[in-house]
């Protein structure tokens, strides 16, 4: 495949996607896909003539290094990515990067629905850094290499299979979504259970830390990294859940649930009620939403 870009060997490929008015409406949808293969020739920027051409930078740029290593400077700050690590930026900020001899990526730029939300979620779950090593990178190379196999073989998918594939590499850099351990020895999956069993007593995070040999502050970031959320807003969110439950299936009093679902007072239900779901319980017990 002939790739007009000094540094990156002919063996790589490059594939181009034009998003319908539906994608751009309602999906994630990719622009541009490749493997590439590169020595230490290659470099680019946003002030790249390719970069400046139609609507490159205004979409989100995914690496995926499988072998060598690239010296990135992306918002100003220099930094260096290598096998195993996936590199995620805004190109609408400046940016750019250069490559190794013997460097190897896969690279998908995307846009649509929500993703610069995506986006800041996933580098603030990473310290703030755009390069990092996420748990799920076995399938995150495998997806990108389904697109890149289906390209090649003129067999791309769908626009709504190229939405989920999207949305599931934004799902697998944001969150640890690994198999749980099935051994019994995954302790954030242990704390789950340990805080469901207890989540009507006075549970705090420190007893469900305890109770799986972890600090709370190590806890608490293992937990947010599976999850998504903390431990502290999973209590509350099952607790509101549990209910929401009893609000429309039995004849307990609002003072009755607020107890029964391990509030301390009816005040602090209420207000943790209308924060979380927008309405009373007594509203929604009339108008279940």
């Amino acid at each position: 495949m002939l790739i007009p870009e000094t540094g990156v060997h002919q063996t790589s490929e490059r594939y181009f996607f034009t998003p319908s008015s539906l994608a751009r409406e309602l999906f994630y949808y990719p622009t541009r896909c490749g493997h590439y293969f590169c020595n230490h020739r290659y470099a680019f920027s946003h002030r790249s003539e390719i970069a400046l051409q139609g609507d490159h930078n205004q979409n989100i740029m995914l690496f995926w290094v499988q072998a060598g290593a690239m010296e990135l400077t992306l918002g100003g700050v220099p930094t260096l990515a290598a096998a195993g690590q996936a590199v995620l930026f805004d190109c609408r900020q400046p940016y750019q990067y250069a490559g190794s001899d013997g460097l190897e990526f896969m690279w998908l730029l995307f846009n649509g629905l929500n993703v610069r939300a995506f986006y800041r979620r996933i580098v603030q779950a990473h310290g703030g850094r755009p390069v990092f090593t996420p748990p799920g990178g076995a399938e995150i190379a495998s997806l990108l290499d389904g697109l890149l196999s289906g390209c090649a073989a003129d067999e791309r998918p769908s626009e709504a299979a190229c939405s989920q594939m999207v949305h599931r590499l934004l799902c697998l850099l944001l969150l640890d979504d690994t198999p749980p351990a099935q051994d019994g020895s995954d302790r954030i999956a242990q704390a789950i259970r340990y805080m469901n069993r207890h989540l009507y007593e006075p549970i705090s995070v420190q007893d469900a830390a305890q109770a799986v040999s972890l600090s709370p502050s190590h806890f608490s970031r293992q937990f947010k990294a599976r999850t998504g959320y903390s431990p502290y807003e999973y209590i509350v969110l099952r607790r509101i859940d549990k209910a929401k439950y009893l609000l429309t299936s039995t004849r307990l009093s609002v003072k009755e649930v607020a107890y029964t679902v391990g509030y301390n007072s009816e005040e602090n239900f209420i207000h943790s009620f209308q924060k979380h779901v927008g309405v009373p319980p007594g509203v929604f017990r009339k108008y279940p939403v």
